[in-house]
């Protein structure tokens, strides 16, 4: 168990990170107010997917595994997080450690207990108009519940991932807490964490405001075992390539050779 890495990949969502009328999946609240704040939910979730630049953040993370409630491993490091648009549209998350248990990391690579990533473009992927068919949703004040809609089955672009979770709600209505767990089908089948919590900050890109994580927490049990991983994301910025353009070289001119 010590030193394995467990590629878990935290999406919030089904197809790895997580249509009908908005109105056939909503419940209290009252169906208007639904209705505006998933048309609010679902333009940001769109815009994480679809308008988020290539970016840079520092991160500062926790990773360990217990046994019987005992501590086995724990690991704490600080890494260069880069996430690049790739050509396709995905984005591409990659990090690279500085520090490692308060020394510095000059390696070239480290197996963590337990490792949880996608939290950027796929945070917020369960309110993206095309998933919204797949879950339930209920408004109450400053909060909005979401569970597996009864029917998912029915939808082929969704997945039954036995999902149940809940976004707390800022002043304006965007989120700034989202707390989800899956079944175990889901953990094993798809490769998600099983429960994940972040925070949300805005941070500006290229000119725009985004909500991006700012503070993951994922957790899974596994019998006897249990496997933690809690990371801080900071100094987030626009990610740029430096090239330098040495002087310019005048070529020789070529000479006809002899006869």
């Amino acid at each position: 168990m010590a030193g394995k890495t467990f590629p878990i990949t935290l999406m919030v969502g089904a197809t790895l990170w997580l249509s009908l009328p908005l109105e056939g999946q909503q419940s209290g609240g009252g169906s208007s107010a639904l209705t505006q704040e998933l048309e609010r939910l679902g333009a940001a979730a769109e815009a994480l997917e679809h308008a988020l630049p290539s970016f840079t953040c520092q991160q500062t993370a926790m990773s360990e595994y217990l046994l019987n409630g005992k501590p086995k491993e724990h690991d704490e490091f600080t890494a260069t997080t880069r996430s690049k648009r790739a050509p396709n549209g995905t984005l591409a998350e990659t990090f690279e450690v500085t520090r490692l248990n308060g020394r510095p990391f000059n390696g070239t690579s480290f197996q963590f207990p337990f490792y949880v990533s996608g939290g950027f473009d796929r945070a917020m992927r369960y309110f993206t108009p095309e998933k919204q068919a797949c879950y339930r949703y209920t408004l109450s004040p400053g909060r909005i519940d979401l569970e597996t809609a009864p029917d998912v089955a029915a939808h082929p672009q969704c997945a039954d991932e036995g999902l149940k979770g809940f976004a707390l709600l800022d002043a304006d209505g965007n989120v700034s807490h989202l707390e989800r767990t899956v079944t175990s089908k889901a953990e094993k089948d798809r490769g998600l964490a099983p429960f994940a919590s972040i925070d949300f900050g805005a941070v500006e890109l290229n000119g725009k405001t985004f909500r991006l994580s700012r503070h993951v927490f994922s957790e899974s049990v596994q019998g006897r075992f249990v496997l933690r991983f809690e990371t801080t994301y900071s100094e987030c910025r626009l990610f740029s390539v430096t090239v330098k353009i040495g002087p310019e070289i005048e070529a020789a001119p070529s000479v006809p050779p002899s006869r």
